[in-house]
């Protein structure tokens, strides 16, 4: 099936060298790249643009150190300021 695609002039020259390199036309080098990217994406292009993809190895891999995660922010806060308070009474 005919199709018609507008390429920027870099874009062009790139496609041009790499289809000199490989002794192939045009249609060839965009039909393979074409075939390349559907087959790395499984068709699926919305799924590789999601940020939580960009970073799907990286979560869970950071230790937030040893936090009781019982108790909400504002308890951890108030037990920290007491707790200085009593070191300023204690001197």
């Amino acid at each position: 099936m005919p199709m018609t695609v507008r390429l920027s002039a870099r874009t062009e020259r790139a496609v041009n060298a790499l289809a000199r390199r490989r002794r192939q036309t045009r249609s060839d080098v965009v039909r393979d790249a074409l075939e390349h990217y559907t087959a790395t994406n499984g068709g699926d292009a919305d799924r590789q643009g999601r940020p939580y993809d960009a970073w799907l190895d990286v979560i869970g891999v950071v230790s937030a150190g040893a936090r009781d995660r019982g108790r909400t922010t504002g308890e951890q806060f108030t037990a920290i300021v007491r707790e200085k308070a009593r070191a300023r009474r204690a001197r």
